[in-house]
């Protein structure tokens, strides 16, 4: 950190360095993890065939409860546990502080949860491999807004996708 004074004599002096510093790594840490649920929506849907219908290797209602466990997670900001439903490569993609800084913002500006208002659930298939991927598209309704929450799950009903706008 510099600490720069103006010349003429006055009191002005500018911290450089530290604002700086502070926000691109927000902003390089907010793109890291952006990619790395790009690269996973690219695996879930990328790669998919064109139906959306919920393949037979998954469960609905299993998909469903467990889309919920991770909205509830989410809620409580247990950021960790919803890792740990994950994949490995979810797993490595993201820590749970990382997790925080991209949701705490969602759960201080929108409030308390509600209720879920719609569900809808998913599916996909990789071409490449023909594994089948299932989720669920759920919108929450919270004190002061809405949070939709995109979330797939692999054929070992691991979490391979997170995603909340």
């Amino acid at each position: 950190m510099k600490k720069l004074c103006g010349e003429s004599g006055k009191h002005e002096c500018i911290l450089s360095g530290v604002a700086g510093k502070k926000e691109d790594r927000m902003k390089r840490g907010t793109i890291a993890i952006l990619m790395v649920f790009g690269i996973l929506l690219v695996l879930l849907t990328g790669c998919s065939s064109a139906g959306t219908e919920l393949s037979n290797a998954f469960d609905e209602e299993t998909v469903k409860a467990e889309s919920m466990k991770a909205v509830e997670y989410f809620n409580d900001r247990e950021y960790q546990k919803i890792i740990d439903m994950g994949n490995k490569e979810l797993k490595d993609a993201i820590t749970a502080k990382e997790f925080a800084k991209q949701g705490d913002p969602y759960l201080d500006k929108d409030g308390a949860f509600q209720k879920v208002i719609k569900t809808v659930t998913m599916g996909s298939e990789n071409k490449k491999t023909g594994e089948a991927y299932g989720g669920v598209v759920m919108v929450g309704q919270y004190e002061n807004g809405k949070i939709q929450f995109t979330i797939g799950f692999d054929e070992d009903m691991k979490l391979v996708q997170f995603n909340i706008k």
